[in-house]
């Protein structure tokens, strides 16, 4: 049983992280991520169609991945950490076939991930407008591995007639920490004016 002094000092500890969250804009290059200071630079991504503010830590994985995916479901592009407990992907879609409004893409998106996983539960979504009018289709959610649940964030959105769908993949237990902090980096994407 905890003493009154332990349940102050967890309560004063609650209060200055919950503060330090609330501080946390990636804008200044930095952000208190999971008791660290991340460092967030400005990535061209995607054949270099879009930017956006990424944690520096996230390096691409080439060619053989540790990552398991089906040879269907792989994306194109791949970045991880180190411990490759966070990760981050895109594809690119041919919008041939697909809708260009984002309202109907993000409610067929939503069907496509229930399919996939019949008993989710979403905890968000929503869709985002950067500044320069770009729209993203926002998904949030805890997805279930094995042993272990992470936090999945699917995002959408359209460039140069192609859709651009994403994910972020971090550990439940950094949810807390990391879901303002994508929303962030979504908001951070500017398209690359040819």
């Amino acid at each position: 049983m905890e003493s009154h002094a332990e349940e102050i000092i967890k309560i004063i500890h609650q209060q200055k992280k919950r503060k330090q969250l609330q501080n946390n804009d990636i804008n200044k290059g930095y952000a208190e991520i999971f008791y660290n200071t991340v460092i967030f630079e400005r990535t061209e991504l995607c054949h270099k169609k879009f930017s956006m503010l990424t944690p520096a830590f996230l390096t691409s994985l080439e060619n053989d991945t540790e990552l398991e995916y089906s040879t269907q479901n792989k994306p194109e592009f791949i970045y991880v950490n180190e411990t490759m407990d966070i990760n981050m992907t895109f594809s690119l879609v041919e919008n041939e076939q697909l809708q260009t409004d984002i309202f109907k893409m993000q409610k067929q998106m939503q069907q496509d991930i229930k399919q996939m996983y019949p008993n989710i539960m979403l905890t968000e979504q929503d869709i985002l407008n950067t500044k320069d009018d770009v729209s993203i289709a926002y998904f949030c959610f805890p997805l279930k591995i094995e042993e272990e649940t992470l936090m999945e964030v699917v995002f959408l959105f359209l460039v140069e007639n192609q859709w651009v769908v994403g994910t972020f993949h971090c550990p439940d237990t950094q949810k807390r920490d990391w879901k303002d902090i994508v929303k962030q980096m979504l908001l951070s994407i500017q398209l690359k004016v040819c």
